[in-house]
């Protein structure tokens, strides 16, 4: 078989959710691919299904390891691919039928390093999908959908587009010639991921159709709040020397300070409350190397990031700093909101002399027309 498209699918006692997956790949318009399917040292009844899809489709390609956690079995899958193009699915979400022949398709007129696609939130709890700007990719201006592009061309949106592996099909000789990897038993590995290869793609292009659905579970990874959370901090450092390699951090350095704190705020607010104090004490050591000292507030600042910001050097505990945040957040919001109805009571006091004038012009006018009628 002419394989053209590796799928790496790490699996990790998602017995429950698996077979949904592996459906929505068996089912696929488009048969030249192959599924990669490294069994992570799952406990449950992963392999026995794995091994079930395996015996009636060849394209299932299982390998089994001890537990590496999610990058360790993405590296694992990595090594073993032999399609032209590499696509990175989880195991609990699914791909949308028609998903490898529009990629392919695609790609073949492209010839892109990364091809982006759209994808959207599956809710298990309420069963609901959703989007944002992050899954929609609206903050790519479709003036790019017609060719290709790189980072070069969106650095004002650099850290507004989705880091996400999975709704990204890479060309796999790019990827192998970066040997590119992803850290190590680390969580938030898909950040530094993104930006280690992104920045050296030649080739970027978008497929603005909605492919892949990623699912929300409680006990998902990504909304963990345990010790390895403090892996953003390395995280954040890998990358900050990612954009430093390529030449543009003195460009887009207020932009990545902002990115900084809005991620440290994503990781505190999900944080056991038992880690917070060495997190708060983390971020003040780190404080001077992210140099945010230099982070200039402006308009693009979300009020919270604001106040995360603020807090960081005020407080010593959680619950002072949790304080601190929800007084400068409030203060900003109500400041806001003054700014807000100043702007709008201006507006009325303008409609408002608009409409006397008008009322005045009409009364004159009807007067006009009155002494008129009066002398005829």
């Amino acid at each position: 078989m002419d394989i053209k498209i590796s799928i790496v699918l790490p699996v990790y006692n998602v017995a429950n959710y698996l077979r949904k997956c592996l459906d929505s790949l068996v089912n696929q318009t488009f048969e030249d691919f192959e599924v990669i399917c490294v069994n992570d040292g799952s406990t449950d009844l992963s392999l026995g299904i794995l091994e079930g899809y395996s015996l009636t489709d060849s394209r299932f390609k299982i390998i089994t390891q001890e537990n590496q956690g999610l990058s360790g079995a993405r590296n694992t899958g990595i090594q073993h691919v032999q399609g032209d193009y590499v696509l990175f699915v989880d195991s609990d979400d699914w791909l949308e039928e028609t998903a490898l022949e529009k990629l392919y398709d695609h790609v073949k007129g492209f010839n892109s390093d990364i091809t982006m696609f759209k994808f959207k939130y599956y809710n298990e709890n309420s069963s609901e999908f959703s989007e944002g700007p992050f899954t929609n990719l609206e903050v790519i201006n479709p003036s790019f959908y017609t060719g290709n592009f790189y980072y070069m061309d969106v650095l004002d949106i650099i850290f507004k587009i989705s880091h996400a592996p999975f709704n990204k099909l890479y060309k796999t000789s790019f990827l192998k010639d970066l040997d590119a990897q992803f850290l190590y038993g680390s969580y938030y590995e898909d950040l530094e991921f993104f930006y280690n290869v992104f920045l050296k793609a030649k080739k970027v292009s978008v497929l603005p159709e909605y492919l892949y659905f990623y699912r929300i579970r409680d006990e998902s990874i990504s909304t963990s709040g345990d010790e390895g959370s403090f892996d953003m901090f390395n995280v954040l450092e890998t990358t900050k020397q990612n954009l430093i390699d390529a030449g543009i951090y003195a460009q887009v350095k207020n932009e990545w300070l902002m990115f900084v704190i809005v991620n440290l705020k994503y990781v505190y607010l999900r944080l056991n409350d038992n880690l917070k104090d060495e997190f708060i004490q983390k971020m003040k050591d780190k404080f001077d190397d992210y140099e945010l000292g230099d982070a200039v507030i402006d308009e693009n600042w979300h009020y919270e990031d604001k106040a995360f910001y603020e807090s960081i050097n005020e407080v010593n505990t959680y619950t002072e700093f949790n304080l601190n945040y929800e007084k400068v957040s409030y203060e900003s919001l109500s400041k806001h909101y003054e700014a807000l109805s100043n702007e709008y009571k201006k507006q009325i006091d303008m409609l408002t002399e608009e409409n006397n004038r008008l009322k005045d012009k009409l009364d004159n006018n009807l007067k006009g027309k009155f002494k008129k009628i009066v002398k005829l």
